[in-house]
C-alpha cells in the first residue's frame, strides 16, 4: 500500500503527514508483534521495509515543512 501526499497549504500538509505517521508506525508495531520467533516469511520482511521507507519519507517531509516558517 502507498501513502499519497496531496500538497496543499503547509499547515494542512502537516496535518496530513502527522496522521500517516501515526498510521504506519501503528502498521509497523502490528506487524512487528506478528512476526514469527523464527523463519520469517520473505513478504512480512518486504512489508516491513516498504513501511519503514514510507514512515522515513513521511518524517523527513515533515521534518522540511517544520523548518520553512509558517504563512
Amino acid at each position: 500500500m502507498s501513502i499519497i501526499i496531496v500538497i496543499g497549504h503547509p499547515m494542512d500538509e502537516r496535518q496530513t503527514l502527522i496522521q500517516t505517521i501515526a498510521v504506519l508506525e501503528a502498521r509497523l508495531a502490528d506487524l512487528q508483534k506478528r512476526l514469527p520467533a523464527h523463519s520469517i516469511p520473505p513478504a512480512m520482511i518486504t512489508e516491513m521495509d516498504e513501511l519503514d521507507e514510507q514512515l522515513a519519507e513521511a518524517r523527513l517531509r515533515l521534518a522540511e515543512l517544520n523548518s520553512q516558517p509558517l504563512y
